[in-house]
């Protein structure tokens, strides 16, 4: 018979802990950024009036226990869905900053705040008259 891993796992316990605080910094940075949408910061919030408000979809007092777990799953979709719907270059920017990898190449990439231009261009060389200063 195999050895079936017990719930108590320390291990295991440290890195979901560590992965719960992770998340947590991660949308805390966001909530900051002025990059992200202002609409897209509500959907947090709005988790958090669902869980203040007296109505729910499960009642805490008819079901001990299964009121909470709702009120845990609309606080957890509503984060998840809030980092989800980040632009991704930011998300993924703070993902390596927390992880202590940073890229300094995504970091002042332009590209993620909008503000790059791609547009044709050409090189114009002056005359050579005009370089020697005789106009005619």
């Amino acid at each position: 018979m195999s050895k079936s891993a017990s719930s108590s796992d320390p291990q295991g316990t440290l890195g979901f802990a560590g992965g719960v605080v992770k998340q947590s910094r991660l949308v805390w940075r966001l909530l900051h950024d002025g990059r992200v949408p202002g609409w897209v910061k509500l959907i947090p919030f709005a988790g958090l009036i669902y869980l203040l408000s007296p109505i729910d979809l499960v009642p805490d007092l008819m079901l001990p226990g299964l009121g909470q777990l709702d009120d845990l799953a609309v606080i957890l979709l509503s984060l998840k869905l809030f980092v989800d719907l980040c632009p991704p270059g930011i998300v993924k920017e703070y993902l390596d900053e927390l992880a202590g990898t940073q890229n300094w190449s995504t970091v002042s990439d332009d590209r993620t705040t909008g503000a790059y231009l791609d547009v044709p261009y050409r090189v114009v060389e002056p005359d050579k008259d005009t370089i020697e200063g005789n106009s005619s």
